[in-house]
């Protein structure tokens, strides 16, 4: 179970518009003026103001980003997408990993400078990233060099907890670092506010969505309609809690004794508990969170429309956590209705603000967290 919490916490949606939406926001510092780099030859500071002046239309390969060592196409693909989003427009995504030697940044950015040269990009520039740091101490490097398509340096960063723009991240995760690379990078590309306002979705978006698992926009329409009515239902209708299934691979019945025990203290509803648990299939292999959340609305919709409930609705939920770190988990929960429709779909992971009050650590609190976000739908 562990390993599961430890990659879907890690990678947080990082395919996922909800998690577009929380970077978009981290990264809109913008306007950041650019901060001049100390000790640069005459010759980097022409390429780095040539950049500059291209603004959007420069033209980037970002070479596949490190993440503890290893290259991650997701990762690769959120700094592609916030750039996007920023305004840049023309970017390819680099197919061929650069393995980097141990060795300071000054010789890192000649070697990528020398990969790029055997390599050769279609692009006027590459960006190469890398976010350093393990399990243990958590990520506690970034980075970054951009050279032309000759493999000229034209800007490089290296950002540690020592510095002032790192330490505004208290979540170092792998979006948050993204974030940071993209704030660091995007004024050294002319891209400022008003480049941001004026962006449009394009293939990294388009990228995103694909990945994001979420279903047609159709069949989530008639979710706010549904609600209403659930919420006009209450307290009286009656909702079947099914076992919370439990790093997802086996199913909790005391939760659902206690869920059922705070809904009913509570006024919410007439909260009845499932005589027998079930155990969804749907796997947390996948890193991205909300892929793997609709993927669970979905097995439990089916479920439903096979077994309707002797009730108004019937509730799904699904549980991760970490005892010794609250950043480390999630719960999500899904509420069909006895047609088997969709009426809730909801995530919680530690980017919000309900998750972060409660602390999840345990089972219980997983538990005090679905009631009080299933409260919020209600009230």
């Amino acid at each position: 179970m562990k390993n599961s919490i430890t990659t879907i916490s890690s990678f947080r949606a990082v395919a996922g518009p909800l998690s577009m939406a929380l970077l978009a926001v981290s990264v809109a510092r913008f306007p950041v003026a650019a901060e001049p780099q100390t000790d640069m030859a005459p010759d980097q500071q022409q390429r780095l103001e040539l950049m500059k002046s291209k603004g959007p239309d420069a033209s980037l390969t970002i070479l596949p980003v490190r993440l503890g060592g290893k290259p991650w196409d997701r990762v690769t693909e959120v700094v592609g997408v916030l750039l996007e989003q920023q305004g840049l427009k023309n970017i390819e995504l680099g197919q061929t990993p650069f393995k980097p030697a141990e060795t300071n940044l000054e010789s890192l950015a000649a070697t990528v400078g020398a990969f790029v040269k055997t390599n050769p990009i279609t692009t006027s520039y590459a960006l190469y990233a890398e976010y350093n740091g393990d399990h243990k101490i958590g990520l506690n490097e970034l980075r970054a060099v951009v050279v032309d398509q000759t493999g000229a340096v034209v800007w490089t960063d290296r950002q540690t907890p020592q510095d002032e723009a790192f330490k505004k991240n208290e979540a170092r995760e792998p979006m948050t670092m993204s974030a940071l690379l993209v704030e660091r990078l995007g004024p050294q590309l002319g891209l400022n506010e008003a480049t941001a306002k004026a962006a449009k979705p394009g293939k990294l978006a388009a990228i995103m969505d694909q990945r994001s698992g979420l279903p047609p926009g159709n069949e989530r329409a008639a979710l706010p309609e549904r609600q209403q009515a659930m919420k006009r239902a209450m307290p009286g209708a009656t909702l079947l809690v099914y076992p919370a299934r439990i790093g997802g691979n086996a199913v909790s019945v005391p939760a659902a004794t206690n869920v059922v025990r705070l809904l009913n203290q509570a006024g919410l509803c007439q909260a009845i508990q499932a005589e027998q648990p079930v155990l969804l299939k749907t796997s947390l292999a996948d890193p991205n969170e909300l892929k793997a959340l609709w993927n669970l609305a979905r097995e439990f919709r089916d479920f439903v429309r096979t077994n309707p409930p002797a009730a108004d609705y019937a509730l799904y939920a699904d549980y991760a956590f970490n005892p010794q770190n609250a950043e480390q988990g999630f719960v999500h929960f899904v509420v069909c209705d006895r047609k088997g429709e969709w009426v809730i779909v909801d995530m919680q992971n530690s980017h919000h603000p309900d998750y972060q009050s409660i602390g999840i650590i345990s089972r219980d609190r997983c538990d005090q967290l679905l009631v009080k976000r299933l409260a919020g739908y209600l009230k």
